[in-house]
């Protein structure tokens, strides 16, 4: 344990058989809770791959022992009462709190119902299709069960995730926009620069094609020039999106601030600009009669 971390800082769900298959998590090591899992049964927990690697690194945790203090004031008092709980299954690490990922540092343990009895639940419930009947089946069935009861703030996970982001989706389609005219700018740009040098070097291209240089290697000494000056800019722009990256990481949600997809389309769409800015003008320009551009020089 770090200097001045919290022993129970770790995110605490209490769940049913199922709720792991409901919610697609899944199991890395051990077994998921079952009907073994009763009230009168030793204690069990599931901790996430987070929580794992913080108390057991490099070991597995599967049949440690764990406890829930019972004096605030000093959680690591145990007595005869202390109720411990043997870890029985390791999960993925999932997104607790939020989107973004900044629930416990720490990581998040999972225990049965059974064992656990919470007088407020939720119920996640996995379907396909549209899932407005299997609203009104639950419905229909709580109020023939419990009268009392209400099913309340009823949606989907695509639905929560967009509740989540709804904050943020103005800023990020902003951002998403000056993001696609920067790449835009930076394209034209380079097919601006690019084919403005090609067409200062025609002089040269007439001198080398009246001296017997075919179109094809004509092509390739401009684009083979090129080249290095689009490697020079594209190791300066890589260098300056890692140097970014901490200040860009926030706004992100499901990308990584260095994601190898995102960079490599990038990096091929600015290339190809790039060859398509040297190549069409080389090209046009082995097509002129080299003693007319000679002439004009």
């Amino acid at each position: 344990m770090k200097p001045g971390e919290s022993l129970i800082s770790p995110d605490q769900v209490v769940i049913t058989p199922g709720y792991f298959e409901a919610m697609r998590i899944p199991m890395v090591a051990g077994r998921p809770f079952d009907d073994r899992d009763r009230d009168s049964a030793p204690g069990a927990i599931i901790v996430d791959e987070r929580l794992a690697r913080h108390f057991w690194p490099g070991r597995s945790p599967i049949g440690r022992r764990m406890y829930q203090p019972q004096d605030i004031n000093n959680i690591l008092k145990t007595d005869e009462h202390t109720r411990f709980m043997t870890v029985v299954g390791v999960v993925r690490t999932i997104h607790m709190a939020n989107v973004e990922g900044n629930g416990s540092p720490v990581g998040a343990y999972y225990m049965p119902y059974a064992q656990n009895v919470r007088r407020g639940y939720a119920f996640t419930v996995k379907t396909a299709g549209d899932t407005r009947p299997i609203v009104s089946a639950l419905r229909s069935r709580f109020a023939a069960v419990a009268p009392s009861l209400a099913l309340l703030d009823i949606h989907t996970m695509e639905e929560r995730g967009d509740l989540a982001l709804a904050s943020r989706k103005a800023s990020l389609t902003l951002a998403m926009f000056f993001g696609c005219l920067a790449l835009f700018l930076s394209a034209i740009g380079i097919y601006g620069v690019l084919a403005y040098l090609v067409t200062q070097r025609q002089r040269e291209i007439g001198i080398r094609s009246a001296l017997g240089c075919t179109s094809g290697g004509i092509v390739k000494l401009v684009l083979r020039e090129a080249m290095g000056l689009m490697g020079a800019g594209l190791v300066i722009g890589g260098a300056g999106a890692v140097a970014l990256r901490t200040v860009v990481a926030g706004e992100l949600y499901g990308v990584k601030p260095l994601d190898p997809m995102v960079l490599s389309a990038v990096i091929v769409l600015l290339a190809g600009v790039g060859l398509a800015a040297c190549a069409l003008p080389a090209r046009r320009a082995t097509r002129v009669d080299p003693v007319i551009v000679l002439r004009e020089q």
